[in-house]
């Protein structure tokens, strides 16, 4: 290829890596805007804006109150937790060199919900500790624990098909755990299974104040591993030889992955499919595999999916409400199938 040709080609993915955030940052817009507006009580933009920089007492102004302490912590967490399970999506599928990798499909949201539900049941046999790094120490032991039982991370059918077979483990594990416990520890359960749908229906100031310092800190150390990232999509051999560590650099990355993915499932639950199919619509827009760029538009793509989701579930059958989780089965989960149909007839 000659030197013009290689120009032009570095030419059109900037292009493409520029419109790609371009139509990402719109559709989070419109969707965050839209949000902020209806529901009960149904205002305007510019109320938005006078309840945000000169907020009125609750008792001068119900709808100052609703957007201020409702709806923008709402529509910030959809947005940091579709952010941080974008990033984890491309960290896991691409050090793992499998496109199905997902915290789901890999057991590790069920792993850590099964931490939860043994820490809001029985709260005395759990560590007194925080609920995210809870769900990262449960989260990171059941990943461990599939690359045990596969025995492998090169071969994607059997880290998925250990994925599997553990959450399902941990699914049973979480059922008998709420059967079994007595009636007084689970008067207020309901808000447990809202949990296990993935909901953000009890988004407030101090979730946000919850996942911001993971994110703060897992979000810059996956961007600074694209590098890393692009050399173990080449395969294990070719990435020794640029100087990299296979096996290290694949035990960081998924840890990332993990500071990542904790906190979101310790503030909204098992939020399912957006880690796996935002890297997808990434690299789709993208029409690369970049890591470096695909990481950024991804993160993005998450964003949008959860706004998307949160939004059909609060307003679409209003007032009653669908959580967020049983939106993105809905949405992504036709996706998702389409994917793995695509991936067995030899499709990219």
């Amino acid at each position: 290829m000659s030197t013009t040709a290689v120009a032009i080609e570095a030419t059109h993915r900037r292009l493409r890596f520029a419109l790609a955030i371009i139509a990402t940052l719109l559709v989070i817009a419109a969707l965050s805007a839209y949000n902020s507006v209806r529901g009960e009580p149904n205002v305007n933009l510019v109320e938005v804006w006078q309840a945000i920089i000169e907020p009125l007492p609750a008792e001068e102004s119900t709808a100052h109150f609703v957007i201020r302490e409702l709806r923008l912590p709402r529509i910030l967490l959809s947005m940091f937790c579709g952010m941080a399970l974008g990033v984890a999506g491309v960290l896991l599928q691409d050090s793992l060199r499998n496109p199905l990798a997902d915290p789901g499909l890999l057991g590790i949201a069920q792993g850590a919900s099964f931490a939860v539900a043994l820490a809001t049941i029985y709260p005395e046999i759990m560590p007194p500790i925080p609920r995210p790094l809870l769900c990262l120490i449960a989260g990171t032991l059941a990943g461990f624990a599939v690359v045990l039982f596969s025995g492998t991370v090169r071969d994607p059918v059997r880290v998925i098909l250990s994925g599997a077979i553990l959450s399902a483990i941990f699914g049973v594990l979480t059922t008998a755990v709420i059967l079994i416990a007595p009636f007084d520890r689970t008067g207020n359960f309901g808000a447990y299974y809202r949990f296990v749908a993935g909901s953000v229906a009890t988004a407030e100031w101090d979730s946000l104040r919850m996942v911001a310092p993971w994110l703060v800190v897992g979000i810059p150390a996956a961007l600074l591993s694209g590098r890393a990232l692009n050399l173990l999509q080449l395969g294990d051999e070719l990435a020794t030889g640029a100087g990299l560590n296979p096996f290290r650099a694949r035990i960081v990355l998924i840890l990332i992955a993990m500071v990542l993915v904790a906190p979101v499932i310790a503030a909204i639950g098992p939020i399912a499919f957006i880690a796996l199919f935002a890297p997808h619509i990434a690299r789709g827009f993208l029409a690369s595999s970049d890591a470096r760029q695909t990481l950024v538009v991804a993160a993005l793509c998450g964003a949008a999916l959860l706004l998307a989701a949160d939004t059909l579930g609060r307003l679409l059958f209003f007032p009653a409400e669908i959580p967020a989780g049983i939106w993105t089965i809905v949405i992504v989960g036709p996706a998702a199938i389409a994917l793995v149909g695509r991936r067995k007839g030899g499709g990219r």
